[in-house]
């Protein structure tokens, strides 16, 4: 029982294996969800408000966001993949007892900087697509 608490190294393997299958999830949710709807409010404000008001700044903002997303959206989604297929190793190498504590802990530090860093872009994004949908409402209301 002790080697699948949290705090054992599969257990903490078992809890990342959930934060990389979270990510994942973000990353399709924000493209479906909120990149499609900017995408579609960039199209609109093009055909409409654009063509009576200057807004070029917040346009070339807008599409450097949507831009720098969809490049982003498939790095992430291959780091989820090697994540996933390095987390499924180390816990094989855990379970076989291959590696000593300190290794083993190395390792499974080096996986969590992987997956802070994931979500940090996801967080970022999120942030910077809520930011827009808020842009984009306000340039619909002029």
């Amino acid at each position: 029982m002790v080697a699948c608490s949290d705090k054992s190294p599969s257990g903490q393997i078992n809890a990342m294996q959930k934060r990389v299958d979270a990510v994942e999830r973000q990353v399709e949710t924000l493209y479906n969800q909120d990149f499609s709807f900017l995408v579609g409010e960039y199209q609109a404000l093009d055909t409409t408000v654009a063509r009576k008001k200057d807004i070029r700044q917040e346009m070339e903002l807008l599409q450097a966001y949507l831009q720098q997303f969809e490049d982003q959206r498939v790095v992430l989604l291959e780091n989820t993949k090697y994540s996933r297929k390095q987390l499924s190793d180390l816990k094989d190498d855990v379970e076989n007892n291959v590696y000593d504590e300190q290794t083993t802990s190395k390792y499974i530090q080096d996986e969590e900087r992987e997956l802070h860093m994931m979500e940090a872009q996801i967080k970022y994004f999120q942030e910077k697509f809520d930011a827009q949908k808020k842009v984009v409402k306000q340039l619909r209301k002029e």
